[in-house]
């Protein structure tokens, strides 16, 4: 996913005034509501904050995702701010938040919210680009270095895949990530194909192409539970998996997050998760 089709120039701010998270949420949200991309920000602030009491969407590495699903939206709006003094989000890693990607999505484009962050995580895991990007001095210049980032590790899936899957030497484990990444991105694409009147069979390539990169089990039980109960991969927001709305023990989601090694499915559903 190209990040910088959701994310405007004018919503970046590369030098955020808040020195907390709950200010950093509202510079953010009215930022996006300023800029014409929100319907709402009173709507919009309540679902982020109360998204926020339930888990800290610092998700390591010094980034955070705070996100919410906003009905009236037409698609996914992104507003980042960087924060060099760093802000306390109470992160996985404990560690102060420099970036933060404040994401709203409406409820039909969850697919396109999970690619989203996927790319998100994926890119920052590099340290280089993380610090690339927290020295822009720019909003121009930030934007470009998340383009040129996000086309290409999107444009080259093979080999972000491969390099994982082939490098045992430098991955000392196998990357369930990765997977996750391209379960993700196959699951948009196959959502586009069956909607979309053209451009299918460059769709029907992607589609191809990304699954023979997943692991064949996987991609075994992804096949069943998209056939009958789709969507295959979805997330987990707070303790609730948005696949049957059930409610997962605390511990459970807090060992998805932690055991990158394996991906793990909803013990209600059996879908693919994802937590944020």
């Amino acid at each position: 996913m190209i990040l910088t089709k959701y994310i405007t120039k004018s919503c970046i701010i590369p030098h955020m005034s808040a020195s907390t998270k709950p200010e950093a949420l509202r510079e953010l949200t009215h930022l996006l509501f300023e800029k014409r991309k929100l319907p709402d920000v009173g709507t919009a602030l309540d679902q982020i904050f109360a998204r926020e009491a339930t888990e800290s969407t610092g998700i390591g590495h010094g980034i955070a995702v705070p996100h919410a699903r906003i009905t009236g939206l037409k698609t996914l709006m992104c507003a980042v701010g960087r924060a060099p003094q760093g802000i306390d989000f109470s992160a996985i890693d404990r560690q102060p938040v420099e970036l933060v990607f404040l994401i709203c999505y409406p409820p039909t484009e969850q697919t396109a919210y999970l690619n989203f962050v996927a790319t998100v995580t994926r890119i920052l895991s590099h340290a280089e680009v993380r610090q690339q990007i927290m020295q822009a001095s720019t909003a121009e210049e930030f934007y470009e270095l998340l383009e040129d980032a996000s086309r290409n590790f999107t444009e080259k899936p093979e080999q972000n895949a491969l390099q994982v899957k082939t490098a045992p030497e430098v991955v000392r484990k196998p990357d369930a990530h990765t997977d996750l990444v391209l379960l993700a991105r196959l699951q948009l694409y196959q959502e586009m194909l069956s909607s979309t009147r053209t451009g299918k069979s460059e769709l029907k390539q992607k589609v191809d192409r990304i699954r023979s990169l997943i692991d064949p089990r996987i991609l075994k039980h992804y096949d069943r539970v998209a056939k009958a109960r789709p969507p295959a991969l979805v997330s987990v927001e707070g303790d609730t998996c948005q696949g049957c709305f059930m409610r997962l023990p605390s511990k459970f989601v807090q060992q998805v997050r932690q055991e990158s090694e394996h991906i793990h499915t909803c013990p209600n559903c059996s879908r693919y998760i994802y937590v944020v």
